[in-house]
């Protein structure tokens, strides 16, 4: 499914270590954690990485750590594998010889945003192992600083052209790390919008293999989109309600798609009855439609829109998709992945 931070500092071990087995129990199995805390002291982090480690290890997840050459004068190589690391991040200040020979023992990964040709050429001249080594972006604390898209695209295209895994950031919407709570994305875009959403543009539009979640944890509601994903469903969440039977179903998009709206394929040949008039009121995007008896043969036919349209007799709002999930409808519309709704 993909990854997830640990923080050795911002909440107890035995806070992390529940979550540690929430997220493996539903798929994600790479760990993130930091080594390069300058207000802690170093002898105060092996406790919890080792935990952490022997969790690991029990669970067959990998462990990747960031470092950095202050790391070493501080923490042995042998000490990391003692306490259960399997993989070092290393951002800058390693020159191209002691990377090369870090692969011959790690799991190696760059930072993404600046590895270039020059670079992979001589780890190649210095025998580095290709297939330990991988390239993972930054995350950003900061808002403003966060990558951009069509640049990040186009660098990872090439990353995996050079046969190396991509890994990038998103934010949880659960407990968020400090020192500014503000979310830990790769891309800028990502800060404020929901995770599932940004994990699904990653994974289908962004040519990245693993998708880190940079804060401490996810909200329940999001957590139960990653669990119905393992399934290949995409869970929408809906306000205003109204009763109807189309909630309990599971809906695809028609292949013949349409501009403004996303047309279940299956609602109108499922349903049997009479729809009578109601609601009948505007339809900005995100409404949840219900053609009723003056349709005539499209009575049942159930959408969303996806461009704002204006009253129509023939035509029912049921219910609303909340604004923090409009960002899937193009994964709907496009892609036609089956999606169910959810009662906020």
């Amino acid at each position: 499914m993909g990854g997830f931070l640990v923080s050795l500092t911002e909440q107890s071990i035995e806070d992390t270590l529940e979550y540690m087995d929430l997220m493996r129990k539903h798929g994600f199995l790479t760990m993130f954690t930091s080594l390069q805390i300058p207000e802690e002291a170093p002898e105060d982090l092996l406790e919890p990485l080792g935990r952490i480690g022997r969790f690991a290890g029990e669970h067959q997840m990998e462990l990747m750590v960031d470092v950095s050459p202050r790391t070493f004068h501080n923490f042995s190589l042998a000490q990391l594998k003692e306490h259960g690391v399997t993989g070092l991040r290393i951002d800058s200040g390693m020159d191209n010889t002691e990377i090369a020979e870090l692969t011959r023992d790690w799991q190696v990964a760059l930072n993404a945003s600046t590895i270039d040709a020059e670079l992979l050429n001589d780890l190649r001249v210095k025998g580095a192992n290709f297939t330990a080594l991988e390239a993972w972006h930054n995350y950003y604390p900061r808002p403003e600083t966060g990558l951009e898209w069509s640049t990040f695209r186009a660098q990872n295209k090439w990353l995996q052209a050079e046969g190396l895994k991509v890994g990038a950031f998103i934010p949880g919407d659960g407990r968020l790390r400090g020192p500014l709570h503000e979310g830990l994305p790769t891309l800028e875009h990502h800060r404020h919008q929901a995770p599932f959403a940004s994990y699904l543009e990653l994974m289908t539009k962004g040519a990245v293999d693993l998708v880190v979640i940079g804060d401490l944890s996810l909200s329940e509601w999001t957590l139960s989109q990653f669990v119905a994903w393992k399934e290949g469903v995409v869970l929408v969440r809906v306000a205003d309600q109204q009763p109807s039977h189309v909630w309990d179903d599971t809906h695809h998009n028609r292949p013949d798609i349409a501009r403004d709206v996303i047309r279940s394929e299956n609602a109108r040949s499922h349903f049997k009855g009479t729809i009578a008039p109601y609601r009948c009121i505007s339809r900005p995007r995100g409404a949840v439609t219900l053609d009723n008896e003056n349709y005539k043969r499209y009575q049942g036919e159930l959408q969303i829109v996806l461009n704002p349209l204006p009253a129509d007799e023939r035509v029912n709002v049921i219910g609303y998709v909340v604004e923090n999930d409009l960002p899937l409808l193009p994964f709907l519309q496009m892609k036609g992945y089956p999606f169910r709704f959810l009662a906020r």
